[in-house]
């Protein structure tokens, strides 16, 4: 998810940038550690689940998911963004990771933890190809990681085997959730831009989610 910021005149921009600065590590620390705890909260029952003997487990897996998700989601958008030149840092955003606690309460997550605030002249292609970064990122890995999900489970690997479902079933989820094509969402920039590559971007996730369920894998998350 993505907006321009608004530049005070007498702020310096550096366009040559690299690296993350200590804002932005600083935000994207902070939403890291919300969105790890909603989705362990999320998946493990909801309120209640805090108090279950397995929820420490919950919560390595979320933080490992949420870790390939949110972050490899965000830096996807970052990169690109950089690519033509542009200055792109992350910032959270305080509501919405209150809420993503407050819904994971009821069992479910609602993911709005911020955005990549961008600053420079990008045409409309660029920026749709910026918006459909983060999703595709995590469309790869949540493919990569169910593939390896469905090998372990045939071999009787079932504790790893769920752990590497869970990992695939965050990253897509973050993905689909992003590629609503409504308001500041990913999906709004990507179809307004292209409506084809909206298309197969939202087929490629759905159609990854639907395989996951049938062969088995994301069948106890979906």
């Amino acid at each position: 998810m993505r907006r321009l910021l608004k530049i005070r005149p007498n702020y310096q921009i550096n366009f040559n940038q690299r690296g993350t600065s200590k804002t932005e590590k600083k935000h994207l620390l902070i939403a890291l550690g919300v969105l790890t705890l909603a989705f362990a909260i999320s998946f493990s029952g909801g309120f209640q689940g805090i108090t279950n003997p397995a929820f420490p487990l919950f919560l390595g897996i979320s933080f490992l998911s949420v870790g390939t998700a949110f972050l490899f989601h965000e830096l996807a958008h970052r990169k690109i963004a950089r690519k033509y030149g542009c200055w792109a840092e992350f910032r959270m955003w305080t509501w919405g990771l209150m809420m993503a606690l407050v819904f994971s309460m009821f069992g479910f997550v609602f993911a709005a933890p911020g955005a990549v605030m961008i600053q420079g002249n990008i045409t409309k292609d660029q920026n749709g190809k910026i918006s459909a970064a983060g999703p595709f990122t995590n469309w790869i890995v949540g493919a990569v990681f169910l593939s390896i999900s469905f090998a372990l489970h045939l071999i009787g690997y079932g504790l790893l085997g769920f752990i590497f479902a869970f990992v695939s079933f965050v990253n897509l989820f973050i993905g689909g959730f992003n590629l609503l094509p409504f308001g500041p969402l990913d999906g709004y920039k990507i179809f307004s831009w292209n409506v084809k590559y909206y298309f197969i971007l939202a087929g490629l996730i759905v159609g990854t989610l639907a395989a996951g369920y049938i062969l088995g894998p994301l069948s106890g998350f979906l």
